[in-house]
């Protein structure tokens, strides 16, 4: 998740006290939820939230993909996903960081596209994370989605002032869908047994993707082949498949979302996994690069769950050569940080050479 400091208040600390610093943040947070909700309200903005424990900013970048083939779409940048970026996200702008003039043009951009810019665009794929009990009822009261997307519960984000365990992770994340109105569509995990709790119990239209004989949009293949990732689905009558230069049968848990949502506004099937083929990973999840000498670096440097890190092993178990793991700490664990660390540790076994810790 991005966390913003909100680097103005740092520039001008020498010269104000902490009280005057969250002033000033809480001042200019207000003036960008405001502007927000005039530019949501301006241009009638469709908004598609995406949550869960992993896989949101790829799935958002997904989504997009997909929907920027037919609509004008605007997206989350990076991983604006907080109650500054979602606002930031809304507004098109990037965060100011360490610099005062940068928050002056943020600001400046913000009033400009709230009051004049942007008529083009129709919706808006934002990534809504939450670290801590509250933080999704903060995030609703900035923007309605009417599409809610949950990829999975996850041990994240575990840490003092944090969440206690899953069900109080899921419990926050699934205000969300529960938030969508009736004509609203929630698109859905089948194959997360907490996400699977929520059938039969939202108000909203629901459309189930994964595995499971109950998914809507069913996976029925997956095949690692010299180009790629080659992904064969099936939704109602239509069957269609797709490869691309992706690591991982669990990348299909990224893409699979992100056809749904394109069906929910329109798509055919084959349509949707063809408009997957412009589809870029982010930077440090599961990228390859070529190295020296022949030799390919995987870079997963994004911080990563331990699910993730486990998938990551198994991609690096199939490969062929030498296989070295270098792998650093997973952050925000709490007291199941040493559990969840060795549970990894045992995961190595087979799937690597060398295993270099940082």
């Amino acid at each position: 998740m991005c966390c913003f400091s909100l680097g103005i208040l740092l520039s001008f600390e020498p010269h104000f006290n902490y009280t005057m610093r969250q002033f000033i943040k809480n001042c200019v947070l207000q003036l960008l939820v405001f502007l927000a909700r005039v530019r949501i309200r301006r241009l009638r903005l469709l908004i598609i939230g995406v949550t869960g424990s992993i896989g949101k900013t790829s799935t958002k970048d997904a989504i997009f993909t997909i929907l920027n083939a037919r609509f004008p779409i605007q997206r989350s940048e990076k991983s604006y996903n907080t109650e500054f970026g979602m606002p930031l996200a809304i507004l098109g702008q990037d965060s100011g960081f360490s610099s005062p003039w940068k928050w002056i043009m943020v600001i400046v951009g913000s009033v400009w596209n709230a009051l004049v810019g942007g008529r083009d665009v129709h919706m808006v794929v934002a990534e809504m994370g939450v670290d801590k009990p509250g933080d999704m009822a903060q995030l609703l009261k900035l923007a309605k989605p009417v599409v809610g997307v949950m990829t999975n519960i996850r041990p994240v984000h575990l840490a003092e002032g944090q969440f206690k365990d899953l069900e109080d992770i899921f419990n926050e994340k699934k205000k969300l869908v529960e938030s969508l109105p009736e004509k609203g569509v929630a698109v859905l995990n089948a194959d997360d047994p907490y996400i699977l709790g929520l059938r039969d119990k939202l108000k909203c239209k629901t459309l189930w993707y994964g595995i499971s004989e109950i998914a809507d949009l069913r996976l029925l293949e997956t095949e690692s082949t010299e180009d790629g990732l080659k992904m064969t689905v099936s939704y109602k009558d239509q069957m269609g498949s797709v490869v691309l230069p992706l690591l991982g049968g669990f990348q299909a848990y990224v893409l699979l979302p992100a056809v749904g949502v394109a069906l929910t506004q329109g798509f055919e099937l084959q349509e949707a996994l063809e408009a997957l083929k412009q589809y870029q990973l982010p930077p440090g999840r599961m990228n390859p690069i070529a190295g020296v000498n022949g030799s390919l670096i995987i870079d997963s440097s994004y911080n990563a769950s331990p699910e993730a890190v486990k998938e990551a092993l198994d991609v690096l178990r199939s490969m062929g050569g030498r296989r070295i793991a270098v792998l650093g700490n997973m952050n925000e664990l709490g007291l199941h940080s040493e559990t969840l660390h060795r549970a990894v540790g045992k995961h190595i076994v087979g799937r690597a050479d060398m295993l270099l810790t940082v």
